[in-house]
This record gives C-alpha cells, structure tokens and sequence, in this order.
C-alpha cells in the first residue's frame, strides 16, 4: 500500500503533529516520519509492525502486518476491521463459520466471519499481465451510503489496511470551499487518535506502557 502522503493533497504538518501527539499521550510508542517531508508515523507493537499516514486535509491510513503470516490470527483481524469501520469495542461474537471450513484462505475467513457481523464484504483480484500473476484481498465497509467509518482490506499474508477520508467532517466543520483543508484540525487529529487507539488495545497487553525511549 501507498506511504506517501494520501492522494497528494498536502503536505505533512500541523495535523500530523497533532496526531503523534494524540497518540502518545494514549501511551503508544510513536515513531516520527524518517524525513522532514514524510506523513507517515510508525508504531511500535508487539509481534507486528503498525504504520499511519497522514495528510493535512483529514485522509488517514492505518496499516498492521504481523512479523509472520504464520502468526496472523483470523479472529483479531475479524475484530480490528470491525473496531475500526464501527467503533464497537469489547468481546466480538464468533458468528462466521470459515475456520470450519476446509481450504478456506485467511481472507476468506476474516470475510467470512465479517460478512456473519452484518458487514459489506467484497472480493477485489488485481492481474498484473506482464508477470502473468494475480493479487486478491478482501474490502470491507459498512452497509448504507456515505463514508461510515472507511474501508478495510485484508491480505492473506495478514496484512490489514484501514483507510479514511475525513472530509466529510471537515467540510461540516470548515463549510463550503475549505474542504481541502481541515480548519479544525484538533477535531479531526481527535477522530483518528480515537479510532487507532482503539484498534491497537487489541494489540496491547493489559497494562502495557510504551518500550521506547520517546
């Protein structure tokens, strides 16, 4: 997936400062982009890498790779697609039935189990023709018009990738001819603090403080 800035609509700034920050005042260990025109911050999880990108005009892009696809754990990526596109916390019903299915991919089993949840689940197949080869990952939204918390893709390598496009919510908040760029640029750091926070209290140990030296 793309680590540049999003859609090349802006440049790193004021937002991303606002975000870092947001996220380790949440006790994450949050790493600065390597160059001064970078808007991507990486942070530290057990077993895993995590990365976020974000531009000035609300877009984020969260993305998870466990270290191993050996270790990539159906159930967890189930239950972050659906922190992150709803914002429900807490324990997830198992409601799929892919794990009791034989030759079904890892995709197939994270679709599956969100499709079960009451989520919008399609198969996207990208051919590359001139290495006569295919690429296939799941995206997940939720059901009905407008954003409604992003979309989600999952790879059955285990990566998972949660974009969104704030927008919306900037255009409310800044009104019409400001939507390229977030005039309150708290709120909007505020929405993705909250939805990345959320997501990664799954992947933290209870009680777990940051291992970095800040």
């Amino acid at each position: 997936m793309n680590t540049a800035c999003l859609a090349g609509r802006t440049a790193p700034g004021e937002l991303l400062r606002l975000v870092a920050d947001g996220l380790a005042g949440a006790g994450l260990d949050v790493r600065p982009p390597a160059d001064a025109d970078g808007c991507r911050l990486d942070i530290a999880m057990p077993g895993a890498r995590c990365t976020l990108t974000v531009g000035e005009g609300g877009s984020a892009e969260w993305e998870y790779w466990p270290w191993s696809a050996d270790d990539a754990d159906p159930g967890l990526t189930a239950d972050l697609a659906t922190v992150l596109l709803t914002g429900r916390t807490g324990p997830q019903p198992r409601l799929g039935s892919g794990h009791q299915r034989e030759n079904v991919t890892f995709k197939g089993i994270v679709g599956l189990e969100l499709k079960a949840r009451g989520l919008d689940v399609e198969l996207a197949v990208y051919c590359d023709e001139t290495a006569f080869d295919v690429f296939a990952e799941i995206i997940v939204t939720v059901p009905g018009p407008g954003d409604g918390g992003g979309q989600v893709c999952v790879a059955d390598d285990g990566g998972l990738t949660w974009t969104r496009d704030y927008l919306a919510e900037a255009a409310a908040l800044s009104g019409p001819g400001l939507v390229g760029q977030a005039t309150d640029q708290a709120g909007i750091a505020g929405l993705v603090v909250e939805a990345v926070t959320r997501a990664t209290a799954l992947l933290r140990p209870a009680g777990a403080e940051r291992t970095g030296d800040g």
